[in-house]
């Protein structure tokens, strides 16, 4: 039977791999080793904890008439005030900005970055919306961030005035003279409750088509000034973030009245006579909550917020027993308050997360998801300590060489999932297409570029990096110069289950030995010439070959 039921034991290294790979992108040996010996508890203590950034913001590198490292988003406490002057295009800062988030979460120790981007799969916005302009898919993932661990309702209310939603699904259009019902839409059918199956003409199971035009006239005449982008700000308390603003001459204050999938719920009118600007607007904004909390007051909602948590983070199969026994009691931490950290602490609590309620073989949860591309890149660039090159010192290798051209280009966009910038409004098949959900990530047109990546890390012209396997096996193994342990110590860094004695023989004689090309006795030798001389031509090369099938190996594909 599922069960939520907190399990209080000690993590052991196989429960903190699954933990981390599952809700972080920060993998390595140290973690494993630091959280293996953590109650559950206070892992999920630790993993609450945001770590520091690196960079609060994409920063310029010196460059043309750049003569320090420089912002040009926001004056920065460390590299100091805007500078514009640095030749470059708003098309290369939305550039900055995606490598910028990449190398934050690479960097995050918490599980925020990993929540960041649920929401993203939740409130999906591209990142060509606006051109690339000034700053403003800069503040979308700021807003995302702030609420990851947060206030899920009032998120809703700050997401429907930002910036990039407010033009990505045109409700910056959306006027009481000419009504626009795409984000009204998409916030019930994608975001909020899920359309359900239609049981009727313009009937569904959780709202109507008389609801999407009676959302669509409470979002009437909310704008955006993309000039000026510090016009407006949320508010220090919701991370004093620029956003969009209500301009009541263009929306609709008449009653609206939805439909029986909710209750008949009614928003009276206002009249607007004798009232000043200030009220109109403050008129807008309380209709819109009341509106969200209508929705959220549904029970469906939370259930429905609660399945796309669980598909990202445990498995895409949810069961009749899965559905009762872990969605409905989630959803109802979920409904006291709508908040996202609470929920998620109590699924990552739970025994069903590790996979110990049951003694069923045939669901298992460890090892059962498919990697997702940005999964894949940043968990590898972790588990190997891959020097990046760094964003301030090498700040065109960092932006552009590497993360651009050939974690971005040459192997996440080609495998499936450019991050941030998703083949429609759903977002990737992977996060909402039944049944398959995350087997989408691993296919004939994705393998290849999947299995590009060990080439590419060991490519040091294409990566601007030196990255040398010997070195990190010599930090992470405990006898490099034994070929069973070594082969043991790496596949129990890189995989989520530890594997049988005729795996882990192939890995050993067919791959590192090469089919008996070395004798176990050989490899010592080699790495004792390489410990005496400090010359790792040899070993290197061995090496190299187990790195690559290691990273192609299905075991590691899966998370």
């Amino acid at each position: 039977m599922a069960s939520l039921l907190p399990y209080t034991g000690t993590l052991g290294s196989r429960l903190a791999k699954h933990l981390l790979r599952r809700a972080t992108y920060n993998t390595s040996k140290s973690r494993i080793d630091e959280f293996k010996n953590y109650t559950v508890p206070q892992a999920i203590s630790a993993l609450g904890v945001p770590s520091a950034k690196n960079l609060e913001q994409p920063i310029h590198y010196v460059d043309g008439d750049l003569t320090s490292p420089s912002p040009w988003i926001e004056n920065d406490p460390t590299y100091g005030d805007v500078n514009l002057n640095n030749g470059s295009t708003t098309f290369l800062l939305r550039k900055y900005v995606q490598s910028w988030w990449l190398d934050e979460a690479r960097r995050d120790t918490s599980y925020r970055a990993k929540m960041t981007y649920f929401l993203f799969t939740d409130f999906t916005a591209d990142l060509n919306t606006l051109d690339g302009k000034l700053g403003f898919y800069y503040d979308y993932l700021k807003l995302l961030e702030f609420f990851s661990l947060g206030d899920w309702k009032e998120f809703i209310f700050q997401i429907s005035k930002n910036n990039i939603m407010l033009h990505y699904l045109n409700n910056s259009q959306n006027t009481k003279n000419n009504p626009n019902e795409n984000y009204a839409r998409e916030i019930l059918e994608l975001f909020t409750i899920g359309k359900g199956e239609q049981v009727g003409a313009g009937d569904y199971t959780n709202y109507t088509e008389t609801d999407v035009v009676e959302a669509a006239r409470v979002l009437t005449g909310w704008r955006s000034l993309i000039d000026d982008r510090n016009s407006e700000s949320n508010g220090v308390e919701n991370g004093d973030i620029p956003c969009g603003f209500p301009e009541p001459t263009m929306h609709d204050f008449g009653q609206k009245v939805f439909s029986h999938r909710f209750g008949g719920f009614v928003i009276e009118s206002w009249n607007t006579g004798g009232k000043t600007l200030a009220q109109k607007k403050e008129r807008m904004e309380e209709e819109l909550k009341i509106f969200i909390q209508m929705v959220l007051d549904q029970e469906e909602t939370a259930k429905f917020i609660c399945r796309k948590l669980y598909r990202y983070l445990v498995s895409g199969k949810i069961t009749a027993e899965i559905e009762n026994d872990i969605i409905v009691p989630l959803a109802s931490t979920f409904r006291s308050n709508y908040n996202l950290q609470e929920v998620l602490d109590q699924l990552l609590l739970s025994q069903h997360f590790y996979d110990l309620d049951d003694s069923d073989n045939s669901d298992e949860l460890i090892g059962g998801l498919i990697k997702s591309p940005l999964d894949l890149v940043l968990q590898t660039l972790n588990i190997v300590e891959y020097p990046v090159p760094d964003p301030i010192t090498h700040g065109l290798d960092h932006y552009k060489h590497f993360y651009q051209w050939q974690m971005v280009l040459a192997v996440m966009d080609p495998a499936g999932q450019h991050p941030f910038w998703p083949p429609s409004v759903v977002g990737f098949p992977a996060n909402y297409e039944s049944p398959d959900f995350d087997k989408f990530w691993f296919n004939t047109s994705s393998i290849i570029f999947r299995y590009k990546l060990g080439d590419i890390l060991l490519t040091s012209w294409r990566t601007k990096a030196e990255f040398s396997v010997t070195n990190f096996v010599e930090n992470n193994v405990s006898s490099p110069g034994n070929a069973s342990q070594l082969v043991s110590d790496l596949l129990h860094i890189f995989f989520p289950e530890d594997i049988d004695v005729d795996r882990l023989s192939y890995f050993v004689s067919d791959i590192l030995l090469d089919n008996s090309t070395l004798t176990e006795s050989m490899w010592e030798d080699e790495w004792v010439t390489y410990a005496n001389t400090g010359d790792a031509s040899v070993v290197e090369d061995v090496l190299r070959s187990l790195f690559r099938s290691i990273l192609w190996s299905q075991e590691y594909q899966s998370n």
